[in-house]
């Protein structure tokens, strides 16, 4: 700031002096102009007015002269009190610097002294902690048995399920009579119309409507339809519906003989945002053995029976009913190899508890051959075959 305030303060002298160079060397070529007056000769009569306006321009610029030189003092002390201000704040500043770096020396002899410390206190406080963690000699007989699982599984909300219960109903789809629909459906029927292009521009079509007829003409190309091109991509508009009615059919299409298929039917599955526990119940409540056995084994051919028993130790009861409904419909249909086959060997006790609760509960008289079976396989713990028994005699039947 000081730098910058001397070459201020230089460069209003040097244009004060250039200007008043230039008054003076101005006022110098007009006098030197001027044309020199005669004498008058004692017979010559000099007029009084000439010349008389010379005199007022050089009063102007004595005037002019006088009023530069003014300013120039008075710019002179104004500069002489910034320079004051800036010497002032600057040695305020370094004041300030002063006391920083006084301040940084001593938290640097702080540091310094915490360095030469630390070894000492570090030894103070593994001291401290070496005691307090030294183990104490606890008799055996004093300290209380668990066995694996034992507290868990008295947590289970599996445990107090105690019935199926019916599945919700849920709003059904309209009916449309649009002719475009109607020969849309004609058309999907391949013992009609034997071009596959012809084919999928109705199943495009199909794809405008949203109802329940349009929804069963799709139903039969996803799982009918001689193209597997065409059956995914009627199990991919099945599922961006997204109605309860089109469960079902996506999961029949999980067994289809063809990956693309099956590819579709388990990503539309993930999309359905219905109440499975409900979806795998109205199928059992349809009554008809042939669709609920073939249900039961697009689960099993999906791979959902083994993420099943995962979620009946959930503890979540949503997630934990809705293995029991699956577990329930596979019992239904007398496919309950997977299902002996986890009680036997499972690694899992608490899973084992469960799925032995669920036969309980539904007392179906198809899952009494299983369990006749592992008891006289005799591969089970003590307090599983225990339970084995009680089941078979709750279910009505006692062991010969």
């Amino acid at each position: 700031m000081l730098i910058r305030n001397n070459l201020q303060m230089r460069e209003i002298k040097y244009r004060l002096v250039n200007f008043a160079i230039i008054v003076l060397s101005a006022t110098g070529k007009v006098w030197a102009q001027m044309p020199s007056v005669p004498v008058p000769s004692p017979d010559e009569e000099i007029a009084a007015d000439d010349f008389w306006w010379w005199y007022p321009a050089l009063f102007v610029l004595v005037l002019g002269l006088a009023g530069a030189i003014f300013w120039r003092f008075k710019n002179k002390k104004a500069g002489k009190k910034a320079v004051r201000k800036a010497a002032s704040k600057n040695k305020k500043s370094s004041q300030v610097e002063n006391s920083w770096e006084i301040n940084s020396i001593d938290s640097n002899k702080e540091l310094e002294w915490l360095r030469k410390n630390h070894k000492i206190m570090g030894a103070r406080g593994n001291k401290k902690s070496s005691v307090k963690r030294q183990p104490q000699n606890i008799p055996a007989t004093e300290v209380p048995s668990q066995k694996s699982g034992e507290t868990d599984s008295m947590f289970m909300p599996i445990l107090s399920i105690n019935e199926l219960k019916f599945a919700r109903p849920f709003e059904k789809l309209p009916i449309s009579n649009d002719p475009a629909l109607l020969s849309a459906i004609e058309q999907t029927q391949d013992e009609f119309e034997e071009d596959e292009a012809v084919r999928e521009l109705a199943v495009r079509i199909l794809n405008a409507f949203k109802t329940r007829n349009s929804v069963e003409a799709l139903s039969q190309v996803a799982l009918y339809d001689l193209s597997a091109n065409l059956r995914s991509k009627a199990v991919t508009i099945l599922s961006d519906f997204n109605h309860e009615s089109v469960f079902a059919t996506i999961l029949l299409a999980c067994a289809d003989p063809t990956r693309e298929v099956r590819a579709a039917a388990a990503r539309g599955l993930t999309r359905l945002s219905c109440d499975r526990a409900d979806a795998w119940t109205r199928i059992m409540e349809t009554e008809e053995e042939g669709r609920v056995v073939q249900a039961a084994r697009a689960a099993i051919e999906g791979d959902m029976v083994k993420s099943s028993f995962s979620r009946l130790v959930h503890p979540d009861s949503k997630f934990a009913y809705e293995g029991f409904a699956l577990l329930a419909l596979l019992i239904k249909a007398n496919e309950t190899e997977a299902i002996f086959n986890a009680l036997e060997n499972h690694e899992d006790i608490n899973v084992r508890k469960a799925i032995l609760h669920v036969i309980k509960v539904t007392r179906n008289q198809k899952a009494l051959e299983g369990l006749y079976s592992l008891l006289e396989r005799n591969n089970l713990p003590l307090e599983l075959q225990e339970e084995v028994d009680k089941t078979i005699e709750e279910i009505g039947f006692v062991t010969v």
